[in-house]
């Protein structure tokens, strides 16, 4: 219950501290696979996203921002109809809205989300992220096994998505 908190509490920080999320009322979206044989078999799991979608109120300030929009100039679009697909997935749903994307074996290919709010659209990509895997050194040595190790790791670890704010992925439609 406090991780749920938490992340509806995330986002209006992340953009501002300003903003009021509309709350999300239906039950979280798993996604459906595309080549089942290819994919389930590398399933570890699932991670819950939450997507919203926001509109800028006023450009030109969004302009005076260097193009960076603020939580006093962006509202929340209710009734997107979005898709997020990748090679290995795909699912629609309306945002706001919690979805369970999968946690892969392999690295999987991005996932992109397109979303639509009547006349406005906007699009996003969805990176994946290799879990606990920490590679680095300052050495020579150090560069080449962590190298090593970072191939290795990528055949043998988890990947999952990441959003684009910390209580999950906000899609700017316009």
């Amino acid at each position: 219950m406090f991780r749920k908190l938490a992340l509806a509490g995330a986002l209006p920080l992340a953009l501002g501290a300003c903003m009021q999320n509309a709350e999300v009322t239906a039950p979280p979206v798993t996604v459906a696979l595309k080549n089942q044989s290819a994919t389930a078999p590398r399933i570890q799991g699932y991670k819950e996203l939450t997507f919203r979608t926001h509109v800028v109120l006023d450009k030109e300030k969004m302009k005076a921002t260097g193009g960076q929009p603020s939580s006093a100039n962006m509202r929340e679009v209710v009734g997107a109809r979005c898709t997020v697909e990748s090679t290995e997935f795909k699912a629609t749903f309306i945002t706001p809205a919690k979805v369970n994307v999968p946690v892969l074996k392999r690295r999987p290919t991005p996932a992109y989300v397109q979303c639509n709010a009547g006349e406005q659209s906007g699009r996003t990509m969805l990176k994946p992220e290799l879990n606990g895997t920490v590679v680095g050194g300052a050495s020579a040595a150090g560069l080449l096994t962590a190298a090593i190790t970072a191939g290795i790791a990528a055949g043998r670890d988890n990947w999952s998505f990441i959003g684009n704010h910390t209580s999950g992925v906000s899609i700017l439609v316009e």
